[in-house]
Parts: structure tokens; C-alpha cells; sequence
């Protein structure tokens, strides 16, 4: 009864082992396939990721240089006076006698029909009288010169029609001793009078000569009184005004050409061998916002600032309506390198590795990671040769939250 009773409970321990046993294996085959499935999923099954896309299109780039400059004139002069005296006020009668003295070839250029007292700012052209220094010493010599120059001329004249009629008297009396009708003394008498006339004659025409030579001198010397721009341009600088005293060593007025005007600016060295004469470039200033200046590039300095390793670069602006001044500070943009009709690509949509570049691209609602080769770089936008095509729609914000075959969703 016993031993029954033994086996009766022996065989219900190891029933009960066996269910604890099989509940057990239960338990950890489900652990174990939880843990499993957590660590298997597979992106697609993940929660899509909302991300920017936008399509890769088309588009002109350009890569540029873009420097800072100073805005000079092309020409700049300074008037200095001939001849010392006191500045005088202009008039109508100052143009007329400086006409009359162009017709006496004392000023070799003949003044521009205007006259009118000037100042900074005012436009001028070439040959315009500008100022005028005191000059009556000078006119009075003109007049002396005249007179002396007439009476040398009355002179000479006299001497000539003198000489006329002993020439004749020669000629007769020689007749006459050829005839035996006249003596040899009277022969010898009068062509001694005749060579007489004859240096008077020459003395007369030196007497003119040195008369002319001193009423062009004079006349010169009056015409220096008039002081005309020697460019058209603008008055930037006045120094006297009248009534002052002007003197040789001292200017009255800087004048300079701003028709066109050049723009001075600082070239890197690793540009030398991209930019030279010819090339186009585009200028701003802030006093015309919105407006863009084109000028050419006419000298590059064949010597590099040794402290900034630049050269000086300078633009030749054409300015007809003279809105660049000189003094105005410019930007400058060169134009390297131009393409159109590209892949265009953002580039913030651009990742960078260690070794490569790359961009993520939407495919049937999945992330597809593609190497990308770029060129051209503008701003924001950047040329892109090889990776993507048009068309792809390329992720552009949300590119760090996702890998390769992510489930994505564009943001709409």
C-alpha cells in the first residue's frame, strides 16, 4: 500500500515538472521572439520620416569674384597761371579779345564760345575760359609793339620806294655813260647812293623783323593772361577766388574728366591667373541701389603687395550722366565661369563624408542614398555632374534623420 501510495506521487511530481517545464519554454520562446522581432525590423516597417523635397531642374550658374573699390576719375588737372597777377572778374569783352588774340595766333587754340564765372562742380569744356589774371601792363605793351611795328613798316617802305627810284636813276645814268652822255663820276656817285638804300633797305626789314618778334612776344605774354581748361570735365577743386593773387607756383583750379572713371581694387594672387584686360565686370554703389555699372578690366599691376599678396586691378567705367563721383566706394563682381541649362541642385540638400559627397533621393516612398560629383558653386546652388538626373526628387531638409531604404514622406 505504501509503495503505491509512492509511486502514485512520484509520478505526479514529474507531471507537475513536465508543465513547469513546458510553460517555461513558453515563456522564453515568446521573450525570445519579442527581443528578436524589436531588433529585425525592418525600415520599411518603421514609421516614415517627413521630410523637404524638391525636384532637380535646370538652371544657369555662375561662379564669381567679388572685391571692393575706390571710384577715381581718369583725368585729373590741375590749372596753374602763365603769369602772376590779380584774379579779375569775367566778361564778354575778356572772350572777345581772347578771339582776337586766337586770329593773331598768340593762343594756338580757339576759346570755346562761353564764359562765366565757375566753381566747384560746374562743368567745363576744353578750352573754356576759366579765369582771368589783370592785364593792362600787358595791353599797353601790345600797343607800344603795335606802334613800333608800325613805324618800322612806314620805314621800310619809305627805304623801298627810295631804293625803286635810284634803281631807275642807276639803269639811266649807265645808259647815258654808255653814250658818253654822262661822266663816270656821276655813274660812280649814284650806284654808291644805291647801295646806300640798299643797307637801309635791309636795315628797315631787321627793324621789322624785331618789331614783329616783340609784338608776338607781347601778345603772348597777354594771351597767357587768359586761362582756359585744358579738359573738358568738372571743377573739382577751386583754390583762388577773384581778387586774389595767382601766382606760377600756385594752382587755381583742379579739373577732372568723369565721362569715364575707373575703379581701383585689391586682387588676390590665386585670381591672377583667371582674370586679365578684357574681362567684364559688374559695379554697384549704394547711392543707386538696384543698379549695376559695367566696366572692363584695363590694367592688372604686375606687382603683388607683398603684405596682402593682391595686385591692384583697375576698371574702366564708362559714366555719360556722371553718377559714379570719384571718392564713392564700389563693389565689384567678376565673372569667372558661366553655364546654363545644368543640373542644379540646393546646396544644403548636399551630405558630406570623409571621402565622398552625397544627396538623398525619394524613391516609391523609400530614401535612396546617391555619390554625387558637383562643379560650379553659386550661393546657395551648386551644378551637380554625375548621381542624380532631372527630375529626381531630391530630400533637402531632413537628410540627417534618415539612411539608406528609410521610409519617407515629403512634407506637402
Amino acid at each position: 500500500m505504501n509503495s503505491e501510495r509512492m509511486t502514485v506521487v512520484r509520478k505526479g511530481r514529474i507531471v507537475t515538472l513536465l508543465i513547469l517545464a513546458a510553460l517555461a519554454a513558453v515563456i522564453g520562446y515568446r521573450v525570445y521572439r519579442l527581443v528578436t522581432d524589436k531588433g529585425e525590423e525592418k525600415p520599411s516597417d518603421a514609421a516614415a520620416v517627413i521630410v523637404r523635397a524638391s525636384p532637380v531642374e535646370k538652371g544657369t550658374i555662375r561662379r564669381d569674384i567679388r572685391l571692393t573699390g575706390d571710384i577715381q576719375a581718369t583725368t585729373s588737372v590741375q590749372v596753374f597761371p602763365k603769369s602772376p597777377g590779380r584774379l579779375i572778374e569775367l566778361t564778354e569783352q575778356h572772350l572777345d579779345r581772347a578771339r582776337e588774340l586766337f586770329k593773331e595766333r598768340a593762343i594756338t587754340e580757339q576759346p570755346l564760345d562761353k564764359i562765366e564765372e565757375v566753381d566747384e562742380g560746374y562743368s567745363v569744356g576744353k578750352g573754356q575760359i576759366i579765369a582771368v589774371v589783370d592785364h593792362e601792363n600787358l595791353e599797353a605793351q601790345v600797343n607800344q609793339a603795335k606802334a613800333a611795328l608800325t613805324t618800322a613798316n612806314a620805314q621800310l617802305t619809305q627805304a623801298q620806294v627810295a631804293l625803286a627810284q635810284t634803281e631807275k636813276d642807276v639803269k639811266r645814268i649807265r645808259n647815258l655813260h654808255t653814250e658818253g652822255a654822262a661822266s663816270k663820276q656821276a655813274l660812280e656817285k649814284i650806284e654808291a647812293e644805291y647801295e646806300n638804300l640798299v643797307e637801309q633797305e635791309n636795315v628797315a626789314k631787321a627793324r621789322v623783323t624785331q618789331s614783329q618778334a616783340a609784338l608776338n612776344q607781347a601778345q603772348i605774354q597777354l594771351a597767357e593772361c587768359f586761362i582756359t581748361a585744358p579738359i573738358s570735365g568738372i571743377i573739382s577743386e577751386r583754390y583762388l577766388e577773384t581778387g586774389d593773387m595767382a601766382m606760377v607756383t600756385r594752382p587755381i583750379f583742379a579739373v577732372m574728366n568723369v565721362d569715364k572713371v575707373e575703379v581701383t581694387a585689391d586682387l588676390p594672387q590665386r585670381y591672377l591667373g583667371e582674370v586679365g584686360k578684357g574681362r567684364v565686370a559688374s559695379i554697384e554703389v549704394d547711392a543707386f541701389p538696384g543698379r549695376e555699372f559695367q566696366g572692363v578690366v584695363t590694367k592688372i599691376s604686375p606687382i603683388v603687395n607683398i603684405v596682402n599678396r593682391t595686385s591692384e586691378l583697375e576698371i574702366t567705367v564708362d559714366n555719360p550722366d556722371h553718377a559714379l563721383k570719384p571718392g564713392m566706394f564700389a563693389r565689384v563682381t567678376l565673372n569667372i565661369a558661366k553655364k546654363e541649362d545644368v543640373p542644379v541642385i540646393p546646396e544644403e540638400a548636399v551630405l558630406r563624408g570623409e571621402s565622398e559627397q552625397y544627396v538623398f533621393v525619394v524613391e516609391n516612398g523609400l530614401a535612396r542614398r546617391r555619390k554625387v560629383v558637383l562643379g560650379l558653386e553659386e550661393g546657395a546652388r551648386v551644378e551637380v555632374y554625375d548621381g542624380v538626373q532631372l527630375g529626381d526628387m531630391l530630400v533637402v531638409a531632413g537628410q540627417q534623420k534618415i539612411s539608406e531604404g528609410q521610409r519617407v514622406q515629403i512634407q506637402k
